[in-house]
């Protein structure tokens, strides 16, 4: 693009920032009546009439006070007797002539301000999220209004002593304290012990993070409020932070920031297998280490600084540079009785520069460059060769495409894999530059484990033994995203005279694919789906599974209605057994499949419906577009972005299930293009099943999967796979288990399962592995007494069996990379774990506490709390039927 360009498109970006109207909070204050946040209103260039505030709490909305200061600024007061209203979530919404407005936060809005307020007895966090959100957290604790005063007696190396202004040991008897801590939504309780009669000693400040922590103790059942007079801050340190006792807002809070090391000058000297960092500084000490953080792993490893005249160097292999190709950060530790964690403070003219070199790794030319991360540490990027790759073209059954910077993998040569995703068996066609394959060619159908399954395409770098070196996906470049439609299609007889039907695909992210199923030879096409009765209902989960709401609404409808409803599972599945005796559960791909499919009027899925068909589900196989299909999840959405919006099908779902008025507005109508008498709110058919009939025991692990890692040694080199082993192998955790005699049952993700059940070691240890499929999912949720997740929506489950759920979140940012539906508040109910000191606190507080639950409200993601899902749902789809007539149906 010519510089001329380029200037004409910013200054039309220019001109059109002026004209969209923007609505910011720039401050809130709490004041004895309640809350007052400060708005900026840019851009409103036609006057400001018909100006409205409102909250809502559910169904309920009422106005509340507001003040326009001049056009550009406006104030908001949410009362107190608003928030005493609060058990769950409010929501202040802004009205400006007849429109609502997108509320924002402004650049320099600090949330601390806005968080942890505590007014009427009740914690309360903020967020803005196109609204001003209120919360109320932690309501199973009572908090007491007036504080109790302390001030620092002692402190020293991560030693504080806060002395009381009554005596403490007259309501503490067995002289136990617990002091809480309080961030936003996060709750720390600290080790500590009563000195004396008046005096507190903290000595382990290890599970709180940077940031402001307000202190509050319990006794009597109650958290008190500590609060300093704020004339003196005590400072200490320990081997994370530089602590500082102070006061915000009346309140006593410990201010945790890092310890910094700020050096002269940093110098890089490269030599074949290592790097020498060389670093200077006014002051520095024996014994100090360069301690290197994978940021994606979170590992460490150490590398000792070694005095030479008055410079310090350390010495760091290459290979271990580039550990999981990651980004790497940099600390110095000191040494002795007292060590502490430096980070840097750098000046980027420090560095004079940036530092970069390359080297050669496994036939790889990778790129290193050591640079100043924004916070002014020292943080090392590391680059792999990237693959110019893609397919350009599709046309009789035909691949055109590209695949070049192949100079920078040393003596390697590229193929363009087809590999099948269940046996992953597999066919390569060399490549290099340009290409043109025709697949008609390919010996496609030798790949297939089963008649329908998916080949996924990728680029294949290998070297001259023949490993593989890299594996990547390949896009199509003309790729229009639809999961019910296709770009080229061919069908081939084999020679036992079944028909394997091939078409092109791709992925929501563009990548290629070819899906296929076979029609076998002893299969009788009977009339080819032309008439479909809408009174026969097919239903299914993932072809292998029997287990969820798909199996759950069949078997209602089998007993309670007339509806001639059938079940269809794969016959090699491990549920199949369980289900088989029955008439109306079908094998898949059986010749009863076929009839049922071809007849039925009426599809529900609990995933994509391609689950349930032996065929293609598009348009023009055998009439598919003719059917009246119902979406019956396998969760509560609102948190990780899903692949059901309406845009991505040419066929969408004519009726979508959901759990909650919230679930249907915000989400699947707002976020995923559905109307409103598309959705209907019944809740999920396995919340049926959901009976608590024995006292529950036990501890429950159930992570779900991450959808970055394809092989096995990226599983084994994941931070994903070290936590959970970590967690497992905790020895704290495991002495607790012992002692209480408690069971932790970990029972992975099915994509997850052999990946640790090779790998772990539960030898003496109190965490027991449960097989996939051994065991019914919704059997666990019942037989538990708490569920450890992370961001499965089974957790949705355990809450309304009223059982207490802790979220473990070590990587929220990289699971929620791509957007997450609904603010974290709305849908993690329960307790947030962000480390694996945090997550062992908060399930030894549940064990002692007999796995109390939390004290919740779910009504924004649970509506009904009854046992009569499956009624609302078949009720539902009879509504939706007549609305939507056969003939309707055909007019897509």
């Amino acid at each position: 693009m010519s510089p001329i360009r380029k200037r004409i498109r910013k200054q039309l970006r220019n001109i059109k920032k002026r004209f969209v109207k923007k609505v910011t909070v720039s401050d809130v204050k709490q004041k004895g009546d309640g809350l007052v946040f400060h708005l900026d209103l840019k851009n409103f260039w036609t006057p400001l009439k018909n100006i409205s505030v409102t909250v809502t709490e559910g169904e309920l909305e009422k106005p509340v006070p507001y003040k326009l200061i001049d056009k550009h600024h406006l104030t908001i007061h949410v009362p107190e007797s608003a928030l005493q209203e609060l058990d769950n979530r409010l929501k202040v919404q802004l009205f400006i002539n007849g429109q609502r407005m997108w509320i924002t936060v402004s650049d320099d809005f600090s949330m601390n301000a806005a968080s942890g307020i505590l007014l009427g007895g009740k914690y309360i966090i903020t967020r803005v999220d196109r609204s001003i959100l209120l919360y109320r957290k932690f309501a199973e604790l009572e908090f007491h209004a007036e504080p109790l005063s302390v001030t620092e007696q002692s402190s020293g190396y991560s030693r504080l002593v806060l002395q009381s202004s009554k005596p403490l040991s007259s309501r503490l008897p067995d002289n136990s304290i617990e002091l809480y801590a309080f961030q936003n939504h996060k709750l720390r309780i600290l080790d500590c012990r009563l000195i004396g009669d008046d005096c507190i000693e903290i000595n382990d400040f290890t599970a709180l993070s940077l940031g402001t922590w307000r202190l509050f103790i319990q006794w009597d059942g109650r958290l008190q409020p500590l609060e300093t007079d704020g004339t003196k801050q005590a400072k200490l340190e320990s081997f994370n932070h530089a602590i500082t006792l102070m006061n915000q807002n009346g309140y006593a809070c410990l201010s945790m920031s890092a310890h910094s090391f700020k050096p002269d000058t940093i110098l890089f000297k490269q030599d074949e297998e290592s790097i020498h960092i060389n670093i200077s500084a006014d002051q520095t000490e024996d014994g100090l280490i360069l301690q290197m953080e994978d940021t994606l792993t979170q590992e460490t490893s150490a590398y000792p600084l070694r005095k030479n005249s008055d410079q310090n160097f350390a010495v760091l292999p290459i290979k271990e540079l580039a550990d999981n190709f990651s980004i790497k950060r940099f600390f110095v530790v000191s040494d002795g009785e007292k060590p502490v964690k430096k980070q840097f403070i750098l000046d980027p003219k420090i560095l004079a520069g940036e530092f970069s070199f390359e080297h050669i790794i496994d036939s790889q030319l990778i790129r290193f460059r050591f640079y100043v991360r924004k916070d002014g540490s020292l943080g090392l990027r590391v680059k792999r060769p990237g693959i110019r790759k893609q397919i350009t073209s599709i046309s009789d059954f035909k691949l055109s495409g590209y695949v070049g910077n192949l100079s920078e993998f040393v003596n390697c040569r590229a193929n363009l894999l087809f590999e099948e995703r269940e046996s992953l068996e597999s066919t390569r066609v060399p490549v290099e530059g340009t290409f043109d394959i025709d697949l008609k060619k390919l010996d496609l159908t030798s790949l297939k484990s089963k008649d329908k399954t998916i080949i996924d395409l990728y680029i294949e770098i290998t070297d001259i033994d023949g490993h593989t070196v890299r594996k990547e996906k390949i896009r199509y470049s003309g790729s229009d995203y639809h999961k019910d439609n296709y770009y080229d299609s061919h069908v081939v007889q084999d020679s036992e005279g079944n028909l394997h039907y091939y078409l092109i695909t791709t992925t929501p992210f563009n990548n290629t694919k070819i899906e296929t199923f076979a029609v076998p030879s002893h299969i009788e096409l009977k009339d080819e789906g032309a008439v479909k009765d809408r009174h026969i209902w097919l239903i299914g989960e993932r072809y292998d599974t029997a287990q969820d709401n798909g199996i759950v609404l069949y078997q209602w409808l089998r007993d309670n209605t007339d509806i001639e409803a059938y079940y269809v599972i794969e016959k090699d599945s491990k549920d199949y057994k369980n289900v088989s005796d029955d008439p109306h559960v079908l094998e898949f791909g059986s010749q009863e499949h076929y009839d049922i499919s071809l007849k039925a009027g009426v599809l529900l899925g609990t995933h994509d419906l391609e689950n349930i068909l032996p065929f293609k589900t598009a348009r023009g196989f055998f009439h598919y577009e003719d059917t009246y299909k119902v979406f019956l999840q396998h969760g509560v959405l609102g948190r990780k972005n899903v692949e059901y919006h309406k845009k991505f099908y040419d066929v969408p779902f004519d009726l979508f299930i959901v759990s909650s008025d919230e679930e249907k507005e915000e989400i699947v109508m707002e976020e995923m293009g559905y109307e409103s008498d598309e959705v209907a709110v019944t809740g999920l058919a396995r919340f049926d099943r959901l009976i608590q009939n024995e006292p529950p025991k036990d501890i429950l692990l159930m992570p779900t999967w991450r959808d970055w890692i394809n092989t096995d040694q990226q599983f084994l080199e994941s931070e994903y796979f070290s936590t959970y082993v970590n967690l497992i192998n905790n020895q704290e955790l495991n002495n607790l288990l012992r002692e209480h005699n408690v069971r932790l049952n970990f029972y992975p993700h099915y994509r997850a399962q052999d990946f640790f059940e090779r790998n772990i070691d539960l030898e003496d240890s109190q965490v027991n592995f449960i097989p996939f499929g051994s065991r019914k999912v919704q059997d666990l949720l019942i037989e538990h007494a708490l569920l450890i997740t992370d961001y499965s929506t089974v957790s949705f489950d355990f809450i309304k069996m009223k059982k207490p759920v802790i979220h473990y979140h070590f990587d929220v940012e990289r699971f929620f990379r791509r957007g997450i539906l609904r603010p974290v508040e709305d849908t993690f109910i329960g307790r947030i774990a962000q480390s694996e000191q945090e997550i062992v606190d908060l399930i030894k507080d549940r064990v002692l506490h007999d796995f109390e639950n939390y004290e919740v409200d779910i009504t924004g993601v649970i509506k009904y709390p009854d046992y009569r899902n499956c009624e609302r749902i078949y009720q539902a789809v009879l509504k939706g039927l007549e609305q939507k007539p056969a003939t309707a149906i055909q007019q897509y």
